[in-house]
């Protein structure tokens, strides 16, 4: 499970104008959430990705509701972005690792 992305956009939704429009929304990876938080996230994403049966990368989103402590599993990308300013290079990159050397790991890891 790569690490959380934290989105705050002063728009209602993360549509394609927060995407895309310089300064509309702001992105942090690791997203600064309690341990005790990441770790739910993580097991349940990845009981999401079991459960759907998911293969390679996907990208699970939930809202965290922080004054309750509580998250939503709003959707699953099975085709996540994968340009420079996409999460998932952005995540890689702060697990330490690059991108070619990501990709071939999961190559190699699917072939055995």
């Amino acid at each position: 499970v790569l690490p959380a992305t934290e989105v705050e956009t002063a728009k209602e939704f993360f549509d394609f104008e927060a995407k895309y429009t310089p300064g509309v929304a702001t992105e942090t990876t690791p997203a600064p959430i309690r341990p005790e938080t990441r770790a739910r996230v993580a097991k349940i994403a990845e009981q999401v990705y079991i459960k759907l049966n998911c293969r390679g990368v996907v990208r699970i989103d939930f809202i965290l509701k922080e004054d309750e402590g509580d998250f939503y599993f709003i959707e699953i990308n099975t085709i996540p972005g994968q340009t420079a300013t996409s999460f998932i290079p952005q995540q890689v990159a702060a697990m330490g690792m690059k991108l070619n050397d990501f990709y071939t790991k999961l190559v190699r890891e699917t072939i055995r």
